[in-house]
């Protein structure tokens, strides 16, 4: 049987559908360096998802288009955690996760889907994360650019095994409220 061959991991992307699309409100510039230092100093009561205007140079540079260009700084703890990537989406999706919001800065992980329908995105187990701070984009790939999903934070998320966490969801479709096409979730213990 071809299937076993190429396993699929499991997502549970049917409850993300027909969800109510809330934008996240952006912070300012301010509060997202004070956000920043709070966490180099290993203030964890921050921990969680904001979205901060991204930098127009550092979009240009990702061929980042489209009318949804949100950017999620994503703040956990001093001790680590652990980041899962998952979609099941028409269109293959990228995301970026990188170490700053600026026209420099680095492209720490790099993810796409392998092909529609897919739901790999990213290492099938995720990632470790030894960061305190980190930045996501997520986009629908369009041929030679980048075109921002619409994203959602989810900070009442519950993840399994009495962890603690977030996720953030995405959906490529203005015109439905699905948020399947990119799911990231954050999770430590």
């Amino acid at each position: 049987m071809a299937w076993k061959r190429f396993p699929v991991p499991e997502f549970d992307h049917r409850s993300l559908r027909n969800l109510t699309y809330k934008a996240p409100k952006t912070i300012s510039k301010k509060q997202e360096e004070e956000l920043l230092v709070n966490s180099r100093t290993g203030d964890n009561s921050h921990c969680g998802a904001y979205a901060v205007m991204p930098d127009a140079e550092l979009l240009n540079r990702l061929n980042f288009r489209g009318d949804m260009q949100q950017m999620i700084l994503c703040i956990i703890p001093s001790e680590g955690g652990n980041l899962l990537g998952r979609s099941m989406a028409w269109f293959n999706q990228r995301a970026y996760i990188l170490d700053a919001n600026s026209a420099d800065a680095e492209i720490i992980y790099e993810w796409r889907t392998p092909r529609t329908h897919n739901t790999r995105l990213g290492p099938e187990d995720g990632i470790q994360l030894n960061y305190r701070a980190l930045y996501l984009l997520s986009a629908r790939i369009l041929e030679d650019e980048n075109r921002g999903n619409r994203v959602m934070i989810d900070h009442d998320w519950t993840p399994q095994n009495g962890s603690q966490g977030y996720r953030i969801i995405a959906g490529s479709d203005k015109d439905k409220d699905n948020f399947h096409d990119s799911c990231f979730t954050f999770t430590w213990s």
